[in-house]
C-alpha cells in the first residue's frame, strides 16, 4: 500500500507545483515509509509515498510508461495472468510489478482495463499525450481517494489531510452531511462529512481534461454480474470453499512475508486455516485482547492458534490504551466515529509492524456478502411479522433474535421490546427497510447540533439521495439482497474499511487484504438463495456448513458476537470524564467550533455523574463517542501535523520530458 496525492493546474504558473506536492505526499508518509517519489509536468504534479511490497527494486512510483504516468496505490492480485495475456499481444514489460502492469493494461484496453483487475486500488493517472487525468478507485473502495477544487485547480490525494498543507485551505464540516454521517456512519455518495471535499466512489473513473467538472464513468455495481444459481446448496457450499482457497491464494502473493489477523470469529478462523493450507508453513498471527472480559475474545483465538500451529502475538487493550491513543486515531480516521473499535485495530497494526511484517490477511465483509449484520435477521422478522401483524406468536422470535443478549430473552423486557420492533412494521415497503432501524437509533443526534444550523431529519431527502443510486434492476431483487446492496453502500468502504481499516492499518504502515472482498465471490454469492446465508435466524449458514469439521466446532458454532472495544466505560470513571473528555467538551471548546449545542453536551455529561458506565444503553455510548470524536476531528484539521520527507528515500524523481519513454 502507499499514499498517492496529484495536482491539475490551469494557469501558466506551475512553479508551486513541486513544493506543494512534496508537502502533500509528505502527511502521507505513515502510508508508505520505505520511498516516495515525484513527477511534476506542465500544470500537473503526481506524488507517492512507498510501502514496498512487490518488486521491492523495480516498482518505484511515480512510475512512467507509454506516455502514462501512475501513482497507485494498492494491489492487483492477478496481475502476474493479466501479464501473460498482454505479453501474447506483444508487449514487454521491464519491471515485475503490479504498477507496470496496471499502465500497460490501460494504454491496451483503456478504460476496460479496470474491470478485469482483481484487487484493492486507487489510481492517479496522467495521460501526457491526452492532457487529462484518470482516477479509478476499486469496486468495493478499499482504498481511498479524495478530491478538491480550490483556487482554480485540482488536488487528489489517499487522505483528506493531505490538503491541510494547501495555502489558505482549512477542512470545516458540512454540517447537513455531518448529521447523515451521524444517521448512517457514512455520507451518501461522492459526498464528505467536509465542505469542498468530495471522494471518488467505488467502481468508479473520473476523468479531469480542464477546469470544468470530471467525467464519471461506472465499471461496476453489486449485482451488475447476473449469476445462474447453483443447483443444490452442497454445489454452492463446495464453491464457496474453492472460491475462499482462490481468493486467499491470489492475496498471498507478495515479495514481503504476510500475517494473519485472528479475532477468534468465524470469518478469520476460515481464512487462518486457508493461509496455513496455502502456505503451507507456520505464519505470524496477530490479535487484540482485553482487560474487560465483555470484549475479550482470547479463549478462541488461543484455540484456532493452537489448531493451526502459528507464532502468534496480542496486543493487550485497557480502558487506559483506549483513552491515550484516542486523539491519535481519530486523526487518522479523519472523521467522527461512533465507537472505539477503531483503537485496537491501530494499535495491532503497530504491533505488526514491531514484528516486521507488511501485510496481513484480515475477514472484513464476510457479515455483509453471507448476511452477517443484525439488519438482515431484524428485517427477516418483521416482514414475516407484518404478514400477520395482529398475531401474538410471530413476535414471539424477537427472543430468539439476540441468544447473546440476556435481556432480549428477559420475559419482563419482551413486552418493550415488542413495543420498539412493532414501530417499523409500516417500514418495510421503504427503500431504505434494512437501514430504518440504524436512523431511527440515531437520529437523536439531531438535539446535540447547535440550534442555529436548522438541522433536522429529512426521511424523504435521504431516500432520494440513497435511490440515486441504485441499479435498474433493484427491484427485482429480495428484500436481504437488497439489504446487502444498503448495507455495502452506506457502511462498508465509509466506515469499516476506512475507520477501521485502511486508516488504522496503514497508520502504521500495514496493508490488509481481504479474501472475502474477491469480486468474483462477492458476485456469486449474490445470487445464492438467501436460505443458505440467513437460514432462520442462523447468520452465515453456508460458510458454517462449508467449513464444519475443519475448524473447531466451538468457533463455529459460537453465537455472533460484534467485534467491539469498551466505550464509555473507558472515558467515564467513576462518575467523571476523563481530562480528554473535560477538554474537548468543554463548554469553551463547543463554543469555539459552534458545531454542537453547549447545553445539549452539558446535560448529557451530567447524568454520568449519578450511573456507572456499565449500566449504560447503546446510544449513550455512541453518542458521547460521536461527541467526542467529532470535536478531535475538527481540531486535528484546523492544527495540521506537517511533516518532511527524508530526502534520502527519494528515489523518483520525473519531469515530463524524462518521462515519455
Amino acid at each position: 500500500m502507499c499514499g498517492i496525492s496529484g495536482i491539475l493546474r490551469f494557469d501558466p504558473d506551475s512553479s508551486e507545483l513541486r513544493p506543494t506536492v512534496t508537502a502533500m505526499t509528505a502527511m502521507l508518509a505513515h502510508r508508505g515509509p520505505d520511498e516516495w517519489g515525484v513527477y511534476i509536468g506542465k500544470n500537473v504534479a503526481l506524488g507517492h509515498a512507498r510501502l514496498s511490497i512487490v518488486d521491492l527494486k523495480m516498482g518505484h512510483q511515480p512510475m512512467a510508461a507509454d506516455g502514462l504516468v501512475i501513482s497507485y496505490n494498492g494491489e492487483v492480485y492477478n496481475y502476474i495472468e493479466l501479464r501473460e495475456e498482454l505479453e501474447q499481444h506483444g508487449i514487454v514489460f521491464t519491471t515485475r510489478s503490479d504498477t507496470e502492469v496496471v499502465i500497460r493494461a490501460y494504454r491496451f484496453w483503456g478504460k476496460d482495463a479496470f474491470s478485469r483487475f482483481n484487487g484493492q486500488f486507487a489510481i492517479i493517472l496522467w495521460d501526457q499525450n491526452n492532457r487529462q487525468m484518470i482516477l479509478a478507485r476499486d469496486r468495493y473502495g478499499v482504498r481511498p481517494l479524495f478530491v478538491t477544487r480550490w483556487r482554480g485547480a485540482w488536488y487528489f490525494a489517499s487522505e483528506m489531510k493531505a490538503f491541510d498543507v494547501l495555502p489558505g485551505f482549512r477542512r470545516t464540516y458540512n454540517i447537513q452531511h455531518l448529521f447523515e454521517h451521524g444517521l448512517l456512519w457514512n455520507t451518501v455518495g461522492s459526498d464528505t462529512v467536509y465542505n469542498n471535499i468530495r471522494t471518488v466512489q467505488p467502481g468508479t473513473v473520473e476523468t479531469y481534461r480542464d477546469g470544468g467538472p470530471p467525467a464519471a464513468y461506472r465499471f461496476y455495481s453489486l449485482g451488475c454480474m447476473p449469476q445462474t444459481p447453483p443447483a443444490s446448496f452442497e454445489e454452492a457450499r463446495d464453491e464457496l470453499r474453492e472460491m475462499l482457497r482462490d481468493a486467499v491464494r491470489l492475496r498471498l502473493r507478495s515479495d514481503v512475508p504476510v500475517g494473519m489477523y485472528l479475532s477468534g470469529g468465524i470469518d478469520s478462523s476460515v481464512l487462518a486455516l486457508l493461509t496455513s493450507q496455502v502456505m503451507g508453513e507456520r505464519f505470524k498471527s496477530f490479535s487484540v485482547t482485553f482487560g474487560d472480559s465483555d470484549f475479550d475474545e482470547s479463549v478462541y483465538q488461543k484455540e484456532m492458534v493452537s489448531f493451526i500451529g502459528s507464532e502468534h502475538h496480542a496486543a493487550h487493550i485497557s480502558y487506559d490504551t483506549i483513552c491515550d491513543n484516542f486523539l491519535q486515531v481519530v486523526r487518522h480516521a479523519e472523521r467522527p466515529l461512533f465507537r472505539t473499535a477503531p483503537v485496537p485495530l491501530y494499535l495491532l497494526s503497530r504491533l505488526v509492524r514491531d514484528n516486521n511484517i507488511k501485510v496481513v490477511i484480515t475477514g472484513e465483509a464476510s457479515d455483509e456478502i453471507l448476511f452477517g449484520y443484525d439488519s438482515y435477521k431484524e428485517l427477516k422478522l418483521l416482514r414475516f411479522w407484518a404478514k400477520a401483524p395482529q398475531s401474538s406468536v410471530r413476535p414471539l422470535l424477537i427472543k430468539r433474535l439476540y441468544p447473546h443478549l440476556r435481556h432480549y430473552a428477559d420475559a419482563k423486557a419482551y413486552g418493550l421490546m415488542k413495543l420498539y420492533y412493532e414501530d417499523f412494521l409500516d417500514t418495510i415497503t421503504n427503500p431504505l427497510a434494512g437501514l430504518n432501524i440504524r436512523i431511527r437509533n440515531n437520529t437523536v443526534l439531531a438535539a446535540a447540533l447547535n440550534k442555529d444550523h436548522l438541522v433536522k431529519y429529512n426521511q424523504d431527502d435521504l431516500i432520494d439521495k440513497i435511490t440515486a443510486s441504485f441499479p435498474s434492476d433493484y427491484d427485482r431483487w429480495t428484500p436481504l439482497q437488497q439489504n446487502q446492496f444498503l448495507e455495502m453502500a452506506t457502511l462498508l468502504d465509509g466506515y469499516l474499511l476506512s475507520s477501521q481499516g485502511d486508516r488504522m492499518s496503514l497508520g502504521h504502515g500495514i496493508e490488509g487484504r481481504f479474501p472475502y472482498l474477491d469480486y468474483r465471490l462477492v458476485e456469486r454469492a449474490f445470487y445464492w438463495p438467501d436460505s443458505y446465508k440467513l437460514n432462520g435466524f442462523s447468520q452465515k449458514h453456508i460458510l458454517r456448513s462449508a467449513f464444519r469439521g475443519l475448524i473447531p466446532n466451538s468457533i463455529i458454532d459460537r453465537p455472533k458476537l460484534p467485534y467491539q472495544a469498551p466505550d464509555l466505560r473507558a472515558f467515564i470513571r467513576d462518575g467523571r470524564p476523563v481530562p480528554l473528555v473535560e477538554e474537548y467538551l468543554s463548554p469553551e471548546r463547543i463554543r469555539h467550533y459552534g458545531v454542537f449545542d453547549e447545553r445539549f453536551v452539558a446535560r448529557f455529561l451530567n447524568r454520568f455523574t449519578q450511573r456507572s458506565a456499565h449500566q449504560v444503553g447503546y446510544r449513550d455510548n455512541m453518542m458521547l463517542i460521536f461527541l467526542l470524536s467529532a470535536q478531535i476531528a475538527l481540531h486535528c484539521a484546523a492544527n495540521p501535523q506537517r511533516k518532511s520527507l527524508d530526502e534520502k528515500l527519494l528515489l523518483v524523481d520525473l519531469n515530463e520530458p524524462d518521462a515519455r519513454h
